[in-house]
């Protein structure tokens, strides 16, 4: 990255047994300033106790790097330091940063604490490298501890330094933000198993024209699998972006698909949002693999477990369903997608993913406007997993909690009978730009009887209207893909909640409200409100969209105080609001009366919970 003979080198200053750097990510190369042309660079490693972290900069000023809760700089836990011009020494310091960007107040205070511990640092013509050492977790409220997620990680630099330890900071000349987790497993470990890749699949979007027409634009492209003549296993997966896209490209999700009828196959590639009538999805429903903003670039399988393709899936359709964020309305085609790395040396378990979480994408899935904080839950029954997992259950290893702009927390919660487990995964600050997943070491064993709640926070402070549930990015979701082995028939487990249970439990309409609606509306709408209706897809998605202007209508007369949220929040935590669905490969299974132990709403702990 950097040559020439560095000017000034420190010896060590921390104690201990310096820790392999085992993981590198790289910053975008700047275009502007001194740094122009040159790239920067995070190394880390991690043991049971400590994380060592190495900052290459091209500057010769000041160095930071800090643990964010959402990628802004506001309560960001940082390291600073420089290599003194003068003196030479090494100087690293433990700060902590506000920001309110409304005034313009930034302050990057010291820590009373001082936990990060210099190990080495030097410094040429051309860049600054800076190391140093800090326990996972310090106990210091102004620390963010360390955990096996990838999170938000802003980074920055200055091309001068400060006139003393204690002088104020200027401002950075470079800043930026970047998904890391510190502590995942040894990456050449990993890269190892690469060599046994003897075939490989993409699957990519066939050119599709983005138009500047909308913010939020879904696209999908339907591929054949080759023929296999034998089973195969994936071992990793990766993304194929298309760079000149990329702060445009979201997320994208690759499934394979059941037989899909001679009617709905008029294109391969298609419009495929809410809005556009297309209902291909419907039978594409296995996830294979996906990427969003901020994932590695690299997802790979555990060393025992591989994703099965066998002979039984030639021929068969994969849809990637691309979606394209669009806020600037540029204009472009795109060609990216997925490929696949197979090996045919077998591996013990084939694994799968299975997707929890709220399964309506309409108005019954609502956000009050102007809440601070509003949470809604959905629940995988204990019925789901006993009809679909083997007796000695499933290993999770990874995770994902997925929710669109108003998303600030998450937490996929564990129940085994009436006792709460710890949290299978856990999403402190959720940033639905910087969508990576989690590992989860030693995988979670999920047994048949077993409970998953999925818990999703939201803020509508900024909103005057309701936000409703939808692929849009302006709608939400509250979803979270779990990847485990061995592979089951179950690849769904969600909940549904009745128009009916909604209106009158959730939104506390009257008899003369209902009445009102119903008069406005189609006999078959009503019959969507009454639960009555034995509809096909096609339809009831119809008569959902009738119903969805006078129940917008009757919400935007309401004056949403806290208080007047609570009975919809309380609706969608009570046990008899909502209907249990598992998606099975052989169909579905309704749970109408699901049994399960009272939850309250989850309490995210404090971040140095556990400390005295």
């Amino acid at each position: 990255m950097y040559s020439g003979v560095f000017l000034l080198i420190s010896g060590l200053v921390w104690s201990g047994e310096c820790l392999p750097l085992n993981h590198r990510q790289t910053l975008p190369v700047e275009n502007y300033g001194a740094a122009a042309g040159k790239a920067a660079e995070i190394a880390w490693g991690a043991n049971a106790t400590h994380v060592e972290v190495q900052l290459t900069f091209p500057t010769g000023g000041w160095v930071a790097m800090g643990l964010s809760p959402n990628g802004g700089m506001d309560q960001s836990d940082v390291l600073f330091g420089y290599v003194d011009a003068k003196t030479h020494e090494v100087v690293v310091q433990d700060r902590w940063l506000t920001a309110d960007m409304a005034t313009y107040q930034v302050n990057l205070e010291m820590d009373k604490q001082q936990d990060w511990q210099p190990v080495s640092g030097s410094k040429n013509a051309s860049y600054t490298v800076l190391r140093a050492v800090r326990r996972l977790k310090t106990c210091d409220e102004k620390d963010r501890p360390f955990t096996n997620a990838a999170g938000p990680v802003i980074y920055s630099y200055s091309f001068t330094q400060p006139t003393s330890r204690t002088a104020a900071v200027r401002k950075h000349d470079v800043r930026g933000s970047v998904s890391i987790n510190f502590l995942q497993s040894k990456e050449e470990d990993r890269s190892k198993m690469l060599k046994d890749v003897n075939k490989v699949l993409e699957f990519r979007m066939d050119n599709v024209h983005v138009s500047s027409e909308a913010s939020t634009q879904y696209w999908c492209t339907l591929t054949q699998m080759p023929e296999f003549d034998k089973k195969y296993q994936s071992i990793a997966h990766e993304p194929l972006i298309n760079q000149d896209n990329l702060p445009h490209i979201h997320h994208m999700l690759a499934y394979t698909c059941d037989d899909i009828p001679e009617e709905q196959m008029n294109e391969k590639t298609f419009l495929c949002g809410p809005e556009d009538g297309s209902f291909v999805m419907s039978y594409c429903k296995n996830l294979l693999a996906g990427w969003a903003m901020g994932a590695a670039p690299i997802a790979y399988q555990p060393a025992n477990v591989g994703q099965p393709f066998t002979p039984e899936m030639s021929g068969k359709y994969v849809v990637v369903q691309m979606h394209y964020n669009n806020p600037d309305h540029a204009d472009f085609n795109d060609d990216s997608g997925l490929r696949m790395m197979l090996t045919d040396k077998m591996r013990t378990y084939d694994s799968a993913s299975l997707m929890i979480g709220a399964l309506e994408l309409d108005f019954a899935f609502t956000l009050p406007p102007e809440q601070k904080v509003f949470q809604l839950q959905a629940q995988c029954s204990d019925q789901c997993t006993s009809a679909a997992l083997p007796k000695d259950g499933i290993k999770v290893f990874g995770s994902v909690i997925h929710m669109h702009t108003r998303g600030v927390s998450g937490v996929v919660r564990h129940f085994r009978g009436q006792k709460e487990l710890p949290p299978l995964d856990m999403d402190r600050a959720y940033d639905f730009n910087l969508q990576a997943g989690r590992e989860i070491d030693p995988p979670r064993v999920i047994l048949p009887g077993d409970r998953l709640v999925l818990q999703c926070n939201y803020t509508t402070a900024n909103d005057t209207e309701p936000v409703f549930g939808g692929e849009g990015s302006m709608e939400e979701m509250c979803l979270a893909f779990l990847e485990y082995y061995p592979k089951t028939a179950m690849h769904t487990c969600g909940a549904s909640y009745p128009v009916m249970k909604y209106l009158t439990n959730g939104l506390m309409m009257d008899r003369n409200a209902l009445t009102s609606i119903g008069a406005s509306v189609s006999s078959q709408a009503r019959q969507a409100m009454s639960g009555g209706a034995n509809t096909n897809m096609m339809m009831k998605q119809e008569m959902m969209s009738e119903l969805k202007g006078p129940v917008s209508d009757f919400i935007n007369e309401i004056y949403w105080t806290p208080e007047k949220a609570k009975p919809l929040q309380d609706f969608y935590f009570a046990r008899n609001n909502y209907i249990g669905v598992c998606v099975m490969d052989d169909g579905v299974k309704r749970v109408d009366n699901d049994n399960p132990p009272p939850i309250r709403p989850y309490v995210l702990p404090p971040l140095n919970a556990g400390c005295p």
